[in-house]
């Protein structure tokens, strides 16, 4: 049976739901650097998203969503090819997706996430959707290479602040072993190594979340030199990111389901 919920009648949601793994990848459409095409997040996450369902189906059946395919990505205005959402539009989204999830049965809910300026909105989307709302789910909200990130860096495939980076030697090698079509080689060979550089993208503050005006369009629109990418690389760290969210999935399905009275 399939995990997407478009490719499913009515009926076949409605019996599935109370017991399965309702899925919402995040993503965004926005500038990858010179040399990528600007649907690269909601490719990685959605991939990741419908194989390690694949994966989990031994356990708990799951079922996805199409994905949010637009995020929030005003940063990335300055270089164009960008269409971003405003907060409160993006987190209103996601919230009225998990609702509809809910209603239909669902009572375990993840946010899968796929781009980095998501994050702190689709956190806040799920709190309120249990707790200011009070929706019966129980709902989890990740980024999926934070999910994957230990298992990565454990197999020594790329440093820590490699992974995703963006436009550079993570999201590149991911996009190389998918659609090398949408990697423009002659940009991507023109891209100077950007190695100690100032890319104006990334403050290194521990435990912090940095935010300075004008900060991404200062940079090249890239976070490290893409060059070195490999489309083995990308097959290497995809396989990783599927077999750490499956088991995601299925840790997540043993979590106890909302408490009503």
């Amino acid at each position: 049976m399939t995990v997407h919920m478009h490719e499913m009648t009515r009926a076949q949601i409605n019996a599935i739901a109370p017991k399965a793994i309702g899925v919402l990848c995040t993503a965004a459409t926005e500038q990858h650097g010179p040399h990528m095409a600007v649907g690269t997040d909601t490719l990685l996450v959605s991939t990741v998203a419908e194989r390690a369902a694949l994966a989990a189906a031994d356990t708990v059946p799951v079922v996805i969503t199409p994905p949010l395919a637009f995020g929030s990505s005003h940063h990335h205005y300055p270089f164009g090819g960008t269409i971003s959402l405003t907060s409160a539009t993006f987190a209103g989204v996601v919230l009225e997706v998990l609702e509809g999830l809910v209603r239909t049965g669902f009572r375990h809910l993840v946010v899968l996430n796929g781009h980095g300026g998501n994050k702190d909105l689709v956190g806040m989307a799920s709190q309120d959707l249990v707790n200011r709302l009070g929706f019966p789910a129980t709902i989890a909200s990740a980024n999926y290479w934070d999910i994957a990130k230990p298992a990565m860096v454990k197999a020594n495939l790329l440093p820590a602040p490699r992974i995703p980076g963006h436009a550079g030697h993570f999201e590149t090698s991911a996009i190389l072993s998918l659609r090398p079509d949408w990697v423009d080689e002659k940009a991507r060979a023109a891209v100077t190594d950007m190695e100690g550089a100032d890319s104006g993208l990334d403050v290194n503050l521990t435990g912090a979340v940095v935010q300075t005006h004008g900060a991404w369009g200062k940079g090249p629109g890239h976070t490290d030199n893409p060059a070195a990418a490999t489309a083995e690389l990308g097959t290497q760290l995809l396989d990783i990111a599927v077999a750490e969210v499956a088991r995601f999935f299925r840790d997540f399905s043993k979590v106890p389901g909302p408490i009503t009275d």
